[in-house]
């Protein structure tokens, strides 16, 4: 394709022959630092007491708008980079008029689309990853929870699943609260409440339930009766 007839290019069909992996073209560093930062944040706000926390698996469903906005910017910038090593390799044939003017075009281009990806506000449909932290107990010990977090595109927690837990002392041990310890008289928290959780599992049955300001939320519960069954209890708060 001529360097002069790019910029009549149909960029976003270019990009949707490409189907590649959002993981493997999206830069998600910042995204990851923001979401670790908003679930310590989440964590200090409703836990009474956790330390020594870790995460794992993120992850970051990225929204097709997003994806194809900074598809465009990488797709406008390896342009400019082909004509600049064109010209330096001695393959580019025109004027040094005309190569100017088509470096021109091409960078403002690509400075335009980098742009409108930086500041492209629904960048994400989703964020997830997995959060272990050593969290008080009623039982007056320490479990090594693992919840599995999802946070919406403002990088606030919206579901919160206890996946598994070390160290629990009996079915009966539950995670202690900063609500319960001010008095309040609900057991359940505002932000997250614990429901079945098997005692010492590998992997939990239980479900967080999770009241932020985002509106409403629905909870399922999964238990496990002695026929190995299982049933599900739906729950829907306002």
């Amino acid at each position: 394709m001529k360097y002069e007839n790019f910029r009549n290019f149909n960029l976003p069909f270019f990009i949707g022959n490409f189907a590649i992996a959002q993981d493997d073209e999206i830069d998600n560093t910042q995204d990851k630092a923001k979401v670790e930062k908003a679930v310590v944040h989440w964590a200090d706000s409703v836990f009474y007491s956790h330390s020594n926390y870790k995460f794992e698996n993120f992850r970051a469903e990225y929204s097709d708008g997003y994806y194809i906005a900074v598809m465009r910017a990488k797709a406008y910038k390896e342009r400019v980079t082909d004509l600049e090593n064109d010209k330096s390799a001695g393959r580019f044939k025109g004027t040094q008029e005309a190569y100017d003017t088509e470096h021109k075009t091409l960078n403002d281009a690509y400075l335009k689309a980098q742009t409108e990806a930086d500041n492209y506000k629904e960048r994400a449909d989703y964020y997830l990853v997995h959060f272990w932290s050593n969290i008080q107990t009623t039982d007056g010990i320490t479990v090594y929870y693992e919840h599995i977090v999802k946070l919406n595109n403002n990088y606030q927690v919206t579901e919160a699943t206890i996946n598994s837990a070390i160290g629990k002392k009996d079915e009966n041990t539950q995670i202690l609260y900063k609500k319960d310890v001010k008095g309040d008289d609900k057991k359940k928290s505002d932000t997250a409440v614990p429901l079945n959780n098997p005692a010492d599992s590998k992997v939990g049955n239980g479900s967080v339930s999770i009241t932020t300001d985002t509106g409403n939320t629905t909870t399922t519960t999964n238990t496990e009766n002695t026929s190995g069954k299982s049933k599900k209890d739906k729950k829907k708060k306002k």
